[in-house]
């Protein structure tokens, strides 16, 4: 039987850093399912290449989390300054979509700039309460001509569902808010730049993102690998682990999937359970190609339209020239379903096509290495029933001195170093 002052689920970035803030001070278990650290913050090699779970990359804001995140990869870090665009109407234009309008044919232009004026004409153009739903505010916000050419379209490819039922809790990170100036001027004169929470960001030389889980797992005493939660009791303080079996904890942080992780819980009562059950998300399914004789410079590229099977397409090797041999690109295309699966052979004709399509690639014969990989829980759903779900779990949570924290456990859409400084949160409030 063993014993440990606090249990941590999950060995992703939430779980290392609360970990890390742990380390020396207080006894503690990280348990993480998979043989090796970071959870989805990780890179696989195939081949020649390396693969990241999808576009991961570090945007660095806070004092203490970038402290973390820089000491632990030393010199292996570069900042790069983002190159992203929208592909729509057979044309490229920069990102972010209403304040770069540059790109688009001269109607498109037209229907964008006079939707957006007449709503922020309105007076009705603020950002709302995040209680309305997607369809009506982007409307209210961006107007008819920006919503049906981008917000609409995109966002319903991404999400795979409702947007009359997705809520907007989310967006005000996420979705630029141009000003009428700066979408005139995108649209009619110059690039618009500075926009948005990730106009930088950081990515590791060396190793593709794994080198950051990699980096933080160093040393820890107390990190677990290949230890699986199968259900635990937090008023009786023991965890079941598979072909370990039980774990005694004092205090328990969780960095799995909320959903998931009151279905393991075994005193949870039957009011939580409901509301667990009522949280959705999608799932991603990401294509990594290796290809050579690639040109661009781009880091991403969105794709609103419908003929394209993708919501977006990245060029890693453009963040860090170490994932891919010399004269090779590393591409990862990223696949949105309502858990739905997809025929992936089909599905990669259908991306080959699109790739082909927009420019990226000339002939399916410069592909030189493939690799699916799943994301089965990739964007959590802001709907009402999250809402309601949410304040009756996190309560019973507290009210068992338990903490559900980073993009999973609290069940939101955040970044990779908002789960860092969740994780330094977490441990501090265990430590006073």
């Amino acid at each position: 039987m063993l014993k440990t002052d606090v249990l941590i689920i999950g060995g992703g970035l939430a779980g290392l850093a609360a970990a890390k803030a742990l380390e020396g001070k207080k006894d503690y278990l990280v348990a993480e399912r998979e043989n090796r650290p970071g959870g989805l913050a990780a890179t696989l090699k195939k081949g020649a290449f390396h693969f990241d779970y999808s576009g991961h990359l570090l945007h660095l804001r806070w004092p203490e989390t970038s402290k973390l995140i820089l000491g632990a990869l030393g010199g292996n870090c570069s900042r790069i300054r983002r190159d992203a665009r929208i592909y729509a109407h057979k044309s490229w234009t920069p990102f972010p979509f209403q304040a770069n309008l540059s790109g688009m044919p001269a109607r498109v232009k037209s229907e964008c700039v006079s939707g957006f004026l007449a709503a922020y004409n309105s007076g009705n153009a603020g950002p709302g309460d995040g209680a309305e739903t997607f369809s009506r505010w982007t409307r209210r916000v961006f107007g008819s001509g920006i919503s049906q050419h981008f917000m609409l379209p995109y966002n319903a490819k991404l999400w795979q569902y409702p947007l009359e039922r997705l809520t907007t809790e989310w967006c005000a990170p996420f979705v630029p808010m141009p000003r009428p100036e700066e979408v005139i001027e995108g649209a009619y004169g110059k690039k618009t730049e500075g926009l948005g929470y990730n106009t930088v960001f950081n990515y590791p030389k060396r190793g593709g993102i794994g080198a950051l889980p990699n980096a933080l797992a160093r040393d820890l005493g107390g990190l677990r690998l290949g230890l699986e939660v199968e259900s635990f009791d937090l008023r009786k303080g023991v965890a079941n682990v598979r072909h370990f079996g039980p774990v005694h904890f004092k205090h328990l942080i969780n960095t799995s999937p909320l959903d998931e992780f009151i279905a393991r819980a075994e005193d949870a009562p039957a009011a939580v359970k409901r509301a667990a059950a009522r949280l959705r998300h999608n799932t991603v399914y990401v294509l990594n190609l290796g290809v050579k004789g690639v040109k661009s410079d781009m880091h991403w590229g969105y794709f609103p339209e419908a003929r394209f099977p993708f919501y977006r397409a990245g060029i890693a090797t453009n963040f860090s020239k170490g994932l891919a041999p010399r004269g090779c690109a590393s591409f990862y295309i990223e696949i949105a379903t309502d858990g739905s699966v997809p025929d992936l052979a089909s599905a990669e004709a259908a991306v080959i096509g699109g790739l082909k399509a927009c420019g990226l690639i000339k002939s399916s014969s410069q592909i030189v290495e493939r690799l699916w990989l799943k994301i089965p829980c990739a964007y959590v759903i802001y709907n009402r029933e999250r809402a309601e779900a949410l304040p009756v779990i996190f309560a019973w949570l507290k009210s068992q001195r338990a903490e559900s924290i980073g993009r999973y456990g609290a069940w939101k859409y955040s970044f990779m170093e908002e789960s860092v400084k969740e994780g330094l949160e977490a441990a501090a409030k265990l430590l006073k």
